[in-house]
């Protein structure tokens, strides 16, 4: 008989909540405005999303604790780096540093944690550092870690190539990540050399504003077909007119129409 102990058992659990039995999911990440100071709009939208149901939302805290009965029915992944902002010039490297630790991130009903990492950046080492020492904390909790991998940085220091994004994503997993979020490095099928060279899940996120909705859901549908566990969405969904319904189109393209047609557990109005 084989036993699980209680840590490999809270991990479990927690990736459970964000992936489907399938082993796929549907994030919505709702996360700028620790940065932007502006972004996702609060109010009705945030219901909008929480009523079409994602498998797991990227939060910050404000939103984390705001929302935690309308996102109840969704796992919850917490935003733990930051530190700038836009407010201002543009940093010329990486002054972010960890906000929340995993005890504190426990605290908020957190199911995973996301810091970003610049593999290939002049500075390298703040973040994957940074990363690595998260991931030794959140492996004694059981809490899974979700490493935000961009080759280079924003400011793409190397190219996006399918090779360097790939590579990027195997560091994410060997520094100790659970899942791994990163750019989709040109059209979806290139993003199966991405997903052979990591071991550990990998969801590709939305980027700029998509010309139209079809692009976004097409792109979703894309990455699965090339064996990406799902997506991480964000100003394509909580810029859309009714987030709701791109939320369901996402599960369905993520998980399958039977997925989709699946009643909510949850009132969608539930926590208002």
């Amino acid at each position: 008989m084989q036993h699980t102990s209680a840590v490999g058992a809270g991990k479990l659990r927690r990736m459970r909540r964000m992936f489907g039995a399938d082993g796929r999911g549907v994030f919505v990440a709702i996360d700028h405005a620790a940065y932007m100071g502006e972004g996702p709009p609060l109010g009705e939208p945030m219901y909008e999303i929480a009523a079409g149901r994602p498998d797991a939302v990227l939060a910050t805290w404000h939103v984390a604790r705001a929302y935690a009965g309308p996102l109840a029915g969704s796992g919850l992944v917490l935003r733990v780096d930051g530190g700038s902002s836009e407010l201002g010039d543009r940093a010329a490297g990486d002054t972010n540093a960890l906000l929340h630790r995993p005890e504190e991130a426990l605290t908020i009903g957190a199911d995973c944690v996301v810091v970003l990492a610049f593999p290939g950046a002049p500075d390298e080492d703040r973040s994957l550092t940074r990363l690595a020492r998260l991931c030794s904390e959140c492996e004694l909790l059981g809490l899974p870690v979700m490493a935000e991998m961009i080759p280079g940085g924003w400011g793409q220091a190397v190219p996006w190539t399918a090779e360097n994004v790939a590579r990027a994503a195997r560091i994410g997993a060997e520094l100790g990540a659970d899942i791994v979020k990163t750019v989709c490095p040109g059209p979806p099928e290139e993003f199966a050399e991405v997903v052979r060279a990591c071991p550990v899940p990998v969801v590709a996120l939305g980027g700029p504003k998509m010309a139209t909705e079809d692009d976004v859901v097409a792109l979703a549908r894309g990455v699965v077909d090339a064996g990406g566990a799902g997506v991480a969405f964000g100003r394509n969904v909580w810029g859309s007119e009714k987030p709701r319904q791109l939320v369901e189109r996402l599960r369905e393209a993520v998980h399958g129409a039977a997925d989709a047609d699946r009643p909510s557990s949850t009132s969608p109005g539930a926590g208002r």
